[in-house]
């Protein structure tokens, strides 16, 4: 007797009442019923996607600055299996893993239909749709898991932000014509910002409010080690005398 391989179901599911006697029974119609059941799954599925992002806001970063070399940039979630696949094929074969490796996934996966023609619906009577299926499924979870670490190790080893809570509202410079001013822009502005907003070293927004002429000559020349050299890599007492004199300028609201 031969196999009814329209009785084979997957377990769970429920068997599809036929009306009409001349059909096997267990098929079904695409047309409306499993269209139907499509639309009422992709309908909950947004109802509810909907609703995680009303009750979890996503929070926004800070304003693009093309000028911020330490930015790295991250895709969103569902594409960091792909962009953890481009880390595997650096340089010059970065075409494979481009345009190669995805163009014969996309490619068996549209050609699925005739490779794999199969009457029985059982995941276990089907092994190598289900183990490609499986496997395809680990693989993206175990790269996108991968690239997620990595790029949290990444931003551990960056020079943490600085943190511009305190920093005057009033960011005008002053002076800027000073020669100090000029010195700084050559020598200092790498670490503090050319305007004063901080970069890996704290923002001097305001320094004037805080520290005198005498007391700022006298932090730059002891200045900040390792981060910082004593008199900030300046060849000469004068230069920090002219950079401090700027500073304590720069007294803002």
């Amino acid at each position: 007797m031969a196999h009814d391989h329209f009785r084979d179901r997957i377990p769970g599911t429920p068997r599809f009442k036929e009306k009409d006697k001349n059909k096997p029974i267990g098929t079904e119609p695409f047309f409306p019923n499993f269209l139907l059941k499509e639309w009422i799954v992709g309908a909950l599925f947004l109802v509810a996607f909907m609703l995680w992002i009303v009750f979890n806001p996503v929070e926004l970063t800070d304003v693009a600055n093309p000028s911020d070399s330490s930015y790295t940039p991250m895709p969103d979630w569902y594409f960091l299996f792909l962009y953890q696949l481009l880390k595997y094929f650096p340089g010059s074969v970065i075409w494979l893993g481009s345009v190669i490796l995805p163009g014969i996934a996309a490619t068996l996966l549209i050609m699925a239909p005739w490779l794999d023609n199969s009457k029985v619906r059982h995941p276990f009577k089907r092994p190598v749709a289900t183990s490609a299926m499986m496997l395809s499924l680990l693989l993206m979870i175990w790269m996108t898991y991968e690239a997620h670490v990595q790029h949290e190790e990444h931003l551990a080893s960056q020079p943490k932000k600085v943190d511009t809570s305190a920093m005057p509202a009033d960011t005008t410079l002053v002076d800027s014509a000073d020669p100090g001013a000029k010195i700084f822009a050559t020598s200092c502005a790498g670490c503090h910002g050319a305007d004063l907003k901080g970069v890996v070293g704290p923002f001097l927004i305001g320094v004037g409010n805080k520290y005198d002429e005498a007391k700022l000559v006298d932090t730059i020349t002891k200045g900040f080690p390792p981060n910082m050299p004593p008199k900030g890599g300046l060849p000469s007492d004068d230069q920090v005398k002219q950079v401090a004199a700027w500073l304590a300028k720069q007294k803002q609201k």
